[in-house]
């Protein structure tokens, strides 16, 4: 990713719950904020009855708008699933283009540069009355007052947030650290690290489309656990977004297989200097 040209990876998985195979053609439209076609690709494929494909392709995006908290421009993915003439099934979603590192002392960059302080808050998604039952328009309200507030970063507390906080902070330009669900309570029964694993592949898959998501905090939030079920966490972010500038994995670097492993970590005020 940079100013000049940006690659978008588009995997497209096709369920064929028919009796038998078909031969379909996946048709893919990059467009811009407006929903104007700028590059559109067919692949052939084949799915068996009862099976699953991956149909993977890719666009090359010659000076791409960059997202960014000041910027954030919104691309569309279009993909119709068509058999001769007849569209079969489709669908959109939203795609921003940016690249993010992490550089130690030098900070954090955003498209190749550095980056003004990260300014953020903690959220949990309830209303006085109502709970977490909040309509879709009151995420976007919270969203739009934290952010005309300076804040460009957010800390789910504990959980995922609704799907629709998530597009109200791809749109308006806030960064997301997505926990999966936990607080203080750890089981020594393997089920149980399997279900949390389970909860962090689940929430991978939901978000990973969202340009927000700049951190996935996939353990336990102040919880002591084993040291495997730290890195099976890890290997999960890895395994299920596999590309270039993909979230990071962050959590408390006091916790066991954190500071050796984890792309970044969060300290405290008294380790102060401890981390490189």
């Amino acid at each position: 990713i940079s100013e000049q040209k940006a690659t978008i990876y588009v995997d497209t998985e096709i369920a064929n719950k028919a009796a038998k195979a078909g031969s379909l053609v996946l048709e893919t439209s990059l467009c811009d904020k407006d929903g104007k076609a700028i590059k559109t690709l067919r692949s052939a494929v084949k799915v068996q009855a009862g099976q699953y494909q991956t149909v993977k392709q890719s666009f090359t995006v010659k000076n791409p708008q960059l997202w960014s908290p000041e910027s954030p421009y919104l691309y569309q993915v279009k993909m119709v699933l068509k058999q001769g003439k007849k569209a079969l099934d489709g669908g959109m979603l939203r795609a921003g283009i940016r690249k993010v590192e992490f550089k130690g002392k030098d900070g954090f960059w955003l498209n190749g540069k550095p980056y003004q302080q990260l300014i953020g808050v903690n959220r949990h998604q309830d209303f006085a009355y109502v709970g977490n039952a909040l309509p879709n328009s009151q995420h976007w309200r919270d969203a739009k007052i934290l952010r005309e507030g300076g804040c460009t970063i957010v800390r789910s507390a504990h959980y995922p947030q609704d799907p629709a906080w998530m597009d109200a902070c791809d749109e308006l330009g806030i960064f997301m650290i997505v926990p999966t669900p936990g607080w203080q309570y750890w089981n020594k029964s393997p089920k149980f690290a399997e279900y949390v694993l389970d909860d962090v592949t689940q929430m991978i898959r939901r978000d990973r489309n969202h340009t927000s998501v700049l951190l996935w905090e996939p353990i336990l939030n102040e919880t002591r656990f084993p040291e495997d079920f730290s890195l099976n966490a890890l290997q999960i972010t890895k395994d299920e977004f596999p590309y270039p500038g993909a979230p990071l994995a962050v959590a408390d670097m006091h916790s066991a297989g954190v500071s050796e492993h984890y792309g970044v970590v969060y300290g405290w005020p008294t380790d102060t200097g401890k981390v490189e």
